[in-house]
């Protein structure tokens, strides 16, 4: 059953990025397209000051004019895609949250428009990593999908990381493509450098277990009837910097938003966070919320 696939939009080129992974994406599976933008109101009174109220309307017809560009643009591309706009008042994270209840997955660009801005929005892409109700995928610049190149998936053994695996999986299916699961054990240096023998036991046991947790994630997700081809990678070092030099070749790389416990949630939010900010492909970031959704759908 087709889904719901809703951007971001704001007139930058990281947004424009985003509407054409996303045309990509929406031509493949079938989906239809919500093109969302936010504009803020104006503060009306500041120290005698009043604002003029036609700015208000003028920060909506702008916004409404730069999600028509990119309506047709998607339409453009392809006339056959179901394609709706939204221009909605309040702060862009808030406001994409609210548009992405129910949908397939939310993508955005990974900064927004001017110097200013772009720290706003890598903020804003920090916020939605973590608050998203979909699955959401960050794009920027040059980022499209590579023709015939795998979906990379970082699993731990957390709920975060099965669910990471179903979306990869599932989008793999849909582009036709085979799908690597990644998972990360970490060097002990310190144990090196004093004990090389133990060291060498400590990884082995580490690979073992790495080796498990691919193992009990793919048991706990369905392959989608066999369609997808699996390679599996057990990776030694920092978790982002693994998966990242695992998907050079990747159209698309997926991670959990949390990790497994208390402490490895902060740790794979953090993860996720430096995926996002270090790889050169788009980024899908997936909670756990966001696949029992889609799996009720």
């Amino acid at each position: 059953m087709a889904g719901r696939i809703v951007v971001g939009i704001d007139g930058s080129s990281q947004s424009s990025a985003a509407l054409e992974w996303a045309i990509g994406r929406a031509t493949a599976g079938g989906d239809s397209l919500s093109l969302v933008s936010a504009y803020t109101l104006p503060a009306m009174e500041f120290y005698g000051f009043v604002a003029d109220p036609t700015s208000v309307d003028w920060a909506r017809e702008y916004t409404m004019q730069i999600l028509s560009a990119g309506a047709a643009r998607a339409r453009e591309a392809d006339p056959a895609i179901d394609v709706s706009e939204a221009a909605e008042i309040g702060p862009a994270g808030a406001v994409l949250i609210s548009a992405a209840e129910g949908a397939e997955m939310l993508v955005v660009g990974r900064r927004g428009l001017g110097t200013a801005m772009s720290a706003l929005l890598g903020s804003v892409s920090d916020r939605l990593s973590v608050q998203a109700p979909c699955p959401l995928v960050v794009v920027g610049p040059e980022e499209q999908p590579r023709d015939g190149g795998p979906v990379v998936v970082g699993v731990d053994g957390s709920e975060f990381g099965t669910a990471a695996l179903a979306f990869a999986l599932a989008e793999a299916h849909v582009r036709g493509v085979g799908v690597r699961v990644v998972s990360v054990t970490e060097s002990h240096p310190a144990v090196s450098a004093s004990d090389p023998e133990l060291a060498d036991r400590m990884s082995a046991a580490a690979a073992v277990d790495a080796d498990d947790v691919i193992a009990r994630a793919l048991e706990a997700v369905p392959t989608l009837g066999g369609s997808s081809d699996v390679e599996t990678i057990v990776a030694d070092g920092h978790p982002a910097e693994a998966i990242v030099a695992n998907a050079q070749d990747a159209q698309l790389i997926v991670v959990g938003s949390h990790g497994k416990g208390f402490i490895r949630r902060a740790l794979l939010g953090s993860v996720s966070r430096e995926v996002l900010r270090n790889a050169e492909r788009p980024v899908a970031v997936v909670g756990h919320r966001a696949t029992e959704q889609r799996a009720a759908d």
